[in-house]
């Protein structure tokens, strides 16, 4: 009976010592092992395919230097932690290929140094914020700078990631949930920018009455910074290469003539894709600040027949919506000085981004000015998708018609406003057919041959294109003293709006061939508490959290010995 005891002793030891030593390789291993399982609905932690693709094929090594390290609020904490288990998943599929480390630049620097290095970090694109916090209840609440970005390098070439989106309206939760749904968008666009052998090939055309000015200045620095960037003057060159892979339309002011539209036409016959961003009426704010009134009128663009075949028609109207911007307005004199406020501009709307597709995805509104409505028609094989819409209080007005500013000083009557959702920019998809089918006799055929060194084609292949009712929204404006400031911004309050997110988002999904566009589609449910039934059932909770423990425990103590009294019966 001893030498049973005995081993039934040993064997509990061994046995223990087993579990003992499993326990511990099992730790060391998840310390080199990522791995986790996504039981979200949505699927939050889950990389997409393109993403999953992309880290599988680099032929580089990526280092990743994110500035999220020091003691900061529990949101931003969190935020951090988002962004290192992102980076760890990312190295599930790019093995030793993606490097990280997470520092403070500003740590045990002194004062002077410290704004050397803030320069330096928004000169790359990284924006500081200003974050109020207590570290504890004895303390005052500090005022601490910190910046929410990384620097992804490959190859010796750098670009920086924002990890913090911030967008008017939303709380501090709501921003740190719309920034978390980003992050794996932003760091693959960034590596995917930075790893491609050569860059997509985007033509600004000129010809038309394209501005070539420094109210273009940051859209063609955007084109630039990511694509290869040329210029193509429609009129004198014989065709449009389809090697480029998106050509870009912006406020042309004089009409396309038949031998252009042609041009047009093959290369989108040929997969070619295009932003179209122009407003048919001639209207702009440059006429206002001359004097207090101006007719606007149909510019007779003459380029309906061709937009029209591909599935959509820009109205020759002017929208108007009361989800507007405000500018100011000279309302009186006070003294021998003008009294100026700002007023509702019912003509510089506030533009809504559909939420149903990548590029627009979690993106804040767009200022638009003097834009057109666009009418979508019945074209087969072709999908049409609204990317930005005017709210539910609008309404459009026939041309010519005259703006003055003196309307705009009284209140706009909302009984004139029943339009609701008025299309501004329009994805078309699918195959396109040619406007000029049916329309060329031999001797233009063979000219096409001749000229665009291909055949003539009736018929696209799978493409697409983005147009755009406001010729103003992808321009800048120029400020005297700072020169040309990012497009969307107002130049007297600083108040940035999206535009140029919609214009990176617009030439991403054009040329994209990798899919990783696809990764602003992640929606992040933000799962809240309900505060009022927190506050009716909070000693209920209190109670069972701090009883049913306790229950485990003595449920868990009168197995065990129900079981060794029964072992040592036996």
């Amino acid at each position: 009976m001893l030498k049973k005891g005995a081993y039934i002793k040993r064997k509990h030891l061994r046995n223990f010592f087993l579990f003992f030593m499993t326990l511990i390789a099992v730790n060391i291993s998840a310390s080199y092992i990522h791995t986790r399982i996504d039981l979200t609905s949505e699927k939050r932690f889950t990389l997409s395919a393109p993403a999953k693709k992309l880290l599988e094929n680099l032929d580089g090594t990526v280092r990743i230097k994110v500035f999220l390290k020091g003691k900061f609020p529990s949101g931003f904490r969190h935020l951090s932690e988002s962004v290192k288990e992102l980076l760890e998943e990312f190295r599930r599929y790019a093995g030793h290929r993606i490097t990280y480390e997470f520092v403070n630049p500003l740590a045990g620097l002194p004062d002077s140094t410290q704004m050397k290095v803030r320069d330096s970090l928004t000169a790359m694109g990284i924006m500081p914020y200003n974050v109020k916090a207590q570290q504890n209840m004895s303390e005052g609440v500090s005022v601490q700078l910190i910046f929410p970005g990384a620097l992804v390098d490959y190859d010796g070439h750098e670009m920086p990631v924002n990890l913090l989106q911030p967008q008017p309206g939303l709380d501090p939760l709501q921003t740190l949930n719309h920034s978390e749904a980003l992050l794996e968008y932003d760091f693959m666009h960034a590596i995917g920018q930075l790893s491609m052998r050569e860059p997509p090939s985007v033509a600004y055309m000129l010809g038309n009455g394209e501005p070539l000015t420094p109210k273009v200045y940051d859209a063609l620095n955007v084109i630039q910074q990511n694509y290869q960037l040329d210029t193509i003057n429609l009129v004198t060159r014989p065709y449009i290469s389809s090697q480029y892979n998106a050509i870009v339309f912006l406020a042309p002011e004089m009409p396309f003539t038949e031998d252009e539209k042609l041009k047009i036409d093959q290369y989108v016959m040929q997969g070619g894709k295009i932003l179209w961003c122009f407003s048919p009426v001639q209207a702009s704010m440059d006429s206002l600040q001359k004097q207090s009134s101006f007719l606007a009128f149909d510019k007779g663009l003459d380029i309906d027949d061709l937009l029209f075949n591909y599935g959509v028609r820009i109205n020759a109207d002017l929208v108007q919506d009361l989800q507007c911007f405000s500018i100011p307005i000279t309302v009186g004199n006070m003294g021998n000085r003008p009294q100026i406020e700002r007023l509702p501009w019912p003509f510089d709307p506030l533009l809504m981004p559909q939420q149903d597709n990548p590029v627009t995805k979690n993106m804040d509104v767009v200022l638009s000015q003097f834009p057109s409505s666009i009418d979508t028609t019945a074209a087969r094989g072709i999908r049409k998708t609204v990317l930005l819409a005017t709210s539910q209080y609008s309404r459009t007005i026939g041309t010519p018609f005259k703006v003055t500013l003196e309307s705009e000083k009284v209140q706009p009557d909302p009984r004139l406003f029943t339009k609701q959702h008025i299309p501004i920019a329009v994805l078309l998809q699918g195959t396109f057919p040619s406007v000029f089918k049916n329309r060329l006799n031999d001797q233009m055929l063979a000219q096409v041959q001749i000229n665009f060194h291909h055949p003539y084609k009736s018929q696209s292949s799978d493409t697409r294109m983005i147009v755009v009712s406001d010729g103003n929204m992808f321009m800048n404006a120029v400020s005297p003293q700072d020169g040309p400031l990012e497009m969307g911004m107002d130049p007297y309050t600083r108040q940035l709006f999206a535009n140029r997110e919609f214009f990176e988002n617009c030439l991403t999904y054009l040329t994209d061939t990798t899919g990783i566009i696809q990764a602003r589609n992640k929606d992040f449910k933000l799962r809240l508490l309900d505060k009022a039934k927190i506050g009716q059932q909070k000693t209920t909770w209190q109670v069972l959290a701090f009883l049913i423990p306790i229950a485990f425990v003595l449920l868990f103590a009168v197995i065990f010995q129900f079981v060794r009294q029964r072992k040592f019966a036996e």
